[in-house]
């Protein structure tokens, strides 16, 4: 029942927001698309099992509408999709599948205060520890539904000071009830405007917290940090910084806090480039040294990496980026607390807990004349923080290549392989493993403005199945 009341609220929010937008603009601003395709895969293993393997045909019908709208002071993007599929060998699992994704912007007041809102209703594999790959053919699913909103405001940053807010909230509902939540947040940034030459000041603080929809326990976390110095002398600049951070866990009734403060030296090559050296007092662990350096040479490379202790040891942050014309590699690791994920749900976990969790990104585009090559790289560790959870840690190690070449103006090729690998480190049982391969080809062809259409051939080797399909979907567009 609690599923269902908010999936009505959030259908009519999406309606009257969308209502908002479009009534606020000029026909000649609005791209509204509909859409219809027919889609028909073979598949040798429709069972998705390593043993009895049983071939198949799975048709899907789908229809869907998109609307674009731009200016007005405000962006609106909107696209929804409903998908039947029909299983030539057990018709018990035909089902009716829901896609959405809005995001729509708008600037209220002197483009100082700014709405946002985005909503997103998809369909994830019910659990990564049973089938991380499945998908709507194989039917092992549960559509997710989740929808948030922010409120900003920005000051005048040339000014004497620059204050920027947010306050956000949002909500998810899951087809099984599991781990639907209300959540609220808000940020502040309080510094110096760029009139102030003296010295500069810092401040930031965030509050998040997720509140269960079906218990009514709460968890939230918190972190501020305060920053005070003189600008630049002769290339230095000294400085002293304040942090503190605090988060619950269900198991206990207080907060596990932690912090530091101490005085920081920083040496500018130029305005955007300097290395920081710092020295802090910690109010509840053992002092220690921590250092930071930004890179900023043009305006198409960056680079920043900064090294301190948090609550849970030693803390890295990385990020990397780099443009050419044709060429972008970016990179990132960032350690941080988050809620539950159902997207990564493993079965028997507390999901009323926070998770420290620990992300490499890297990823690199290429773009030619008629070709396009992509490649990434994700490695992720999730920790859980209490010592009552018995499903313990997870690793995911993921990747992915792919290339599109277009052979005409109205056709291309594109062909892509990917391997994801799922380690498992539960408390009382054997480490388990999960990988992922994946390898498929397709061929598409606008063969009109109003028709489309693709062929495609898909090879799946995972640790408890293998797989093949064929596929051709045509798509048309009112």
């Amino acid at each position: 029942m609690a599923m269902a009341k908010n999936y009505l609220i959030l259908k009519r929010l999406l309606v009257v927001g969308s209502c908002i937008y479009v009534y606020q603009a000029d026909a000649s601003q609005v791209d509204l698309t509909a859409t219809a395709s027919s889609e028909l895969t073979f598949s040798d293993n429709i069972n998705v099992s390593r043993q009895n393997e049983q071939s198949g045909m799975v048709s899907i019908w789908s229809a869907g509408t998109s609307i674009e709208k731009e200016g007005n002071g405000g962006n609106l993007s909107f696209q929804y999709d409903v998908y039947q599929t029909l299983h030539s060998v057990d018709s018990d699992r035909n089902e009716l599948f829901n896609e959405l994704s809005f995001a729509a912007d708008k600037s209220i007041y002197r483009e100082n205060i700014e709405f946002n809102t985005q909503a997103i209703i998809t369909n994830i594999a019910r659990s990564i520890e049973n089938d991380a790959a499945a998908d709507i053919i194989s039917g092992d699913t549960i559509e997710t539904r989740t929808i948030d909103a922010q409120l900003s405001y920005q000051s005048n940053p040339r000014g004497l000071f620059d204050l920027y807010g947010v306050l956000d909230g949002g909500m998810e509902s899951n087809e099984d009830n599991i781990g639907d939540y209300y959540s609220f947040g808000s940020d502040l940034v309080f510094q110096n405007g760029t009139s102030v030459k003296q010295f500069f000041w810092l401040t930031e603080y965030s509050y998040n917290r997720n509140t269960s929809s079906n218990t009514d326990n709460q968890y939230y976390n918190y972190t501020a940090e305060q920053e005070i110095g003189l600008q630049p002398i002769k290339h230095f600049s000294p400085l002293i910084r304040v942090f503190y951070e605090g988060y619950t866990r269900r198991d206990e009734s207080k907060t596990i806090e932690s912090g530091s403060w101490g005085p920081a030296l920083r040496y500018y090559w130029h305005e955007r480039s300097f290395l920081e050296l710092g020295y802090d007092f910690s109010f509840k662990d053992r002092d220690f040294w921590r250092g930071s350096i930004k890179l900023q040479p043009t305006s198409r490379t960056s680079a920043e990496f900064e090294y301190t202790r948090r609550f849970y040891g030693d803390s890295y942050d990385l990020s990397f980026s780099h443009r050419s014309k044709k060429l972008t590699n970016t990179v990132t690791y960032t350690e941080e607390l988050r809620g539950f994920d159902r997207q990564f749900f493993v079965e028997g976990e507390n999901i009323e807990e926070y998770q420290l969790v620990k992300e490499l990104v890297l990823n690199s585009a290429l773009n030619l004349r008629r070709t396009s090559l992509t490649a990434g790289l994700r490695l992720s560790k999730r920790n859980t923080l209490s010592d009552t959870d018995e499903v313990g840690d997870s690793n995911i190690y993921g990747g992915e290549i792919s290339a599109e070449h277009s052979l005409s103006p109205r056709t291309s090729l594109s062909a892509r392989f990917t391997y994801d690998k799922y380690v498992f480190e539960p408390k009382l049982e054997d480490r388990k493993h999960d990988y992922y391969r994946k390898y498929d080809i397709s061929l598409n062809n606008q063969f009109s403005r109003s028709l489309s259409w693709d062929l495609s051939i898909e090879h799946a080797n995972n640790s408890s199945y293998k797989e093949n399909r064929a596929n051709v979907n045509v798509e048309v567009f009112f």
